[in-house]
């Protein structure tokens, strides 16, 4: 693995990907277009197979750290998750290590993607959905959980229960440009009580729900 391959993903790529989905929160607010689902499907399929070694290994320790930073500010004990966008499961296997007694539901729109997270988590329960389009009853979990990925803040808190959280990091979030940061902000504070934390180049957010979300709010 050459350094400046590293350099590439994690000073270049990283960032603009992140930033990517932040502008897609922003401009779907309502749900994802069908070219992102194609697009979606297209690219994962290819890339699942190496996607723990092309991403999460070179990356290395930063890839998590704002995710861990963020889970070390938790105050609820969840006896239900969901991790959304889990790709390749690597967030909820380590959900089920810190919350060995929790129901844990990880969901993501590649099937291909799914397929490698059961292998490395097979106790967790994989579904395959649309962030926008979660198949769950109102208030169904404690804590919603969402990492490198473009949130869809409605449907998650539609699913999360009053009191419940919802964690959002980003490996390079912090190096958003900070105008987008604060409008992106702006529109999550309708859900809860917000809370925002910064690791290296890493970026999360912590929101506390203070009351029922209506369905496309």
């Amino acid at each position: 693995m050459s350094a400046a391959r590293r350099w590439l993903q994690q000073r270049i790529i990283s960032p603009l990907i992140d930033l990517s989905y932040v502008l897609m929160s922003l401009l779907f607010a309502r749900g994802f277009p069908r070219w992102y689902e194609r697009f979606n499907t297209w690219h994962y399929r290819r890339q699942a197979q190496r996607y723990d070694r092309s991403v999460i290994e070179l990356e290395g320790a930063r890839y998590a750290q704002a995710l861990e930073a963020g889970l070390q500010t938790l105050s609820v004990q969840p006896k239900t998750i969901l991790d959304v966008n889990t790709g390749t499961g690597f967030v909820a296997q380590r959900l089920l290590t810190l919350f060995p007694n929790a129901k844990i539901v990880a969901t993501d729109l590649s099937e291909a993607m799914l397929a490698q997270a059961r292998q490395r988590s097979p106790q967790i329960e994989f579904v395959r959905a649309d962030t926008a389009k979660l198949p769950f009853e109102d208030g169904s979990f404690d804590l919603v959980t969402l990492h490198n990925g473009p949130p869809h803040f409605a449907e998650m808190a539609r699913v999360l229960r009053t009191g419940g959280q919802m964690l959002i990091a980003f490996t390079s979030g912090a190096r958003v440009p900070t105008i987008v940061l604060r409008r992106w902000l702006k529109s999550v504070q309708r859900f809860g009580r917000v809370e925002l934390g910064r690791s290296g180049d890493g970026l999360w957010v912590l929101v506390t729900k203070f009351s029922q979300t209506i369905r496309g709010a």
